[in-house]
């Protein structure tokens, strides 16, 4: 009785000692491949983005630089570029294919130039020229400064397309700036003005999207730009829009509008690019 008795209680121990290895076993597979899974990144495709320089109508001519929506259309790509969302660049007539196909004769110098929200057959014939995912146009459709009070308004339209040539989206945002307690000039005061303008536009572009840390770059000539309703001046990033000269005509209050018609209200915020195929 006592030999069965030992026998019994060491097939049980022998028991257990299997049942606690295939368990240990188990929990060490599980863990590994917790961890396992844990390092992997999932990659995501940047679609390409084309910014095109924005129109300035011929009716604000006197009242901004030549180069205006230029810089604007540098400052949106600035601030558009810190998306993971897009791989933007500027257009410029310089880019490599647009001058091959100058040179090709495939393109006429006319159709290299703006503007290109007048003219979307131009910007959609380069955007499928450069094989852009997405493209930008753009135009400043209003501009308003009142000498007195020193306050600015500006006003941007721009459309959101698809290379192929398709609407996503349009977009009509305005900023407004004033000089506050620091005696600043109208060109400083419209660089601000421009910059709030381009921020609400980078704003509707990528939705919720998580905006960059502040941290901008001080200039001697350019000040903040800034998406906020606080008109309070803070220093802007050396790509903000330039302001014309001093000695540029001032009124005491003038206002030029585009005859243009408002576009629809905006459907809401961009949907990110799908993500790729497994």
């Amino acid at each position: 009785m006592i030999k069965v008795g030992k026998i019994r209680v060491l097939a049980y121990l022998g028991l257990c000692i299997l049942v606690i290895a295939l368990l240990a076993t188990c929990a060490n597979a599980a863990l590994f491949g917790l961890l396992k899974s844990k390092g992997k990144t999932v990659e995501t495709t940047r679609m390409s983005l084309v910014i095109f320089p924005f129109d300035r109508d011929p009716e604000l001519a006197q009242y901004l630089p030549d180069n205006f929506g230029n810089d604007v259309g540098e400052y949106v790509r600035s601030i558009l570029s810190e998306s993971p969302r897009y791989s933007v660049f500027l257009y410029e007539q310089r880019l490599t294919p647009v001058q091959r196909a100058k040179s090709d004769q495939i393109l006429k110098d006319a159709e290299i130039k703006g503007p290109f929200f007048a003219d979307k057959a131009k910007a959609e014939k380069l955007a499928d020229l450069l094989a852009t995912d997405y493209y930008l146009v753009g135009s400043v459709e209003s501009y308003s400064y009142d000498r007195d009070k020193k306050v600015a308004e500006l006003t941007l339209k721009a459309d959101l397309v698809r290379g192929n040539g398709k609407v996503v989206q349009e977009f009509l945002v305005a900023g407004k700036a004033d000089a506050g307690t620091q005696g600043m000039d109208e060109e400083e005061i419209r660089a601000i003005a421009a910059g709030k303008a381009a921020d609400a536009l980078r704003d509707k572009i990528l939705g919720s999207e998580e905006k960059p840390a502040v941290g901008i770059p001080v200039s001697s000539k350019t000040l903040a730009v800034t998406s906020s309703t606080d008109s309070t001046p803070k220093p802007a990033p050396k790509d903000a829009p330039k302001a014309a000269p001093k000695d540029a005509p001032k009124s005491t209050s003038r206002t030029a509008r585009r005859s243009s018609p408002k576009p629809a209200p905006d459907a809401g915020p961009v949907p990110a690019p799908p993500e790729p195929a497994n």
